[in-house]
């Protein structure tokens, strides 16, 4: 009787302390898997700054602008620093005051600067936050010199993301439609962050995270044009 109770007893002890183990995973969706592969691929290539660099000092070299007045719309910190040396004078347009060599304006609309002021003037992440881009457009070539280069680098499809606020997204055409009054030298589609998972950076983001993950059609978007001489 002993013996029998102390069976009981081990075998109520081994079922308390047995886990059996979770069920094998479902195999995934084929498409999930290629979706997280080229997740991964993007983030060996060079990082964005790094791509708009290399292809500005390439728009540089076909445009043969060596040297002069260089205005970045929204450039505080100096993030084109590396592309141009001693040979050019680098300025920032900004809304408010963030530094040395900053002209406080907005580019829908600066009187304070003259006609044919700047041999570079360009815009990297800002034309998606103008709220009247055409006007914009229309200021960057008239502070151009003829034979000056602009360059625009903006969005074609990218998460919302009011920085304040979040306006536009274009076409290469669109671009350059914008930059009338310049000969186009470049442009097209950068897709190297296209299938990145970018997730919720807004407070109010309408666009919830679901089984693909974030937003995954990131594709920037430029142009480089050159104003004409004058006949």
């Amino acid at each position: 009787m002993s013996e029998s109770l102390g069976l009981r007893a081990r075998r109520r002890l081994a079922r308390a302390i047995y886990t059996p183990p979770p069920p094998p995973a479902p195999p995934r969706d084929p498409e999930l898997v290629a979706l997280d592969r080229l997740e991964r691929e993007w983030k060996g290539g060079p990082v964005r700054d790094e791509r708009i660099n290399e292809h500005l000092s390439l728009m540089l070299d076909k445009a043969g602008v060596t040297g002069g007045q260089v205005l970045e719309i929204g450039g505080r910190g100096y993030p084109r620093g590396q592309v141009f040396g001693d040979a050019f004078t680098y300025r920032n347009l900004d809304l408010v005051d963030t530094g040395e060599g900053t002209i406080v304006g907005d580019i829908t609309g600066c009187p304070e600067i003259a006609d044919e002021t700047f041999d570079v003037v360009l815009s990297v992440d800002v034309f998606e936050h103008i709220d009247r881009p055409w006007l914009a457009g229309e200021e960057m070539v008239r502070i151009l010199k003829p034979g000056g280069l602009v360059y625009t680098s903006t969005l074609f499809s990218w998460r919302y993301h009011p920085c304040p606020i979040d306006f536009w997204r274009y076409t290469p055409e669109a671009l350059a439609f914008l930059m009338t009054g310049t000969d186009t030298i470049d442009q097209g589609f950068d897709l190297t962050e296209r299938r990145r998972d970018v997730r919720k950076k807004a407070a109010e983001d309408p666009m919830r995270i679901d089984e693909l993950g974030g937003w995954r059609e990131n594709v920037r978007v430029f142009h480089a044009g050159v104003k004409p001489d004058r006949p």
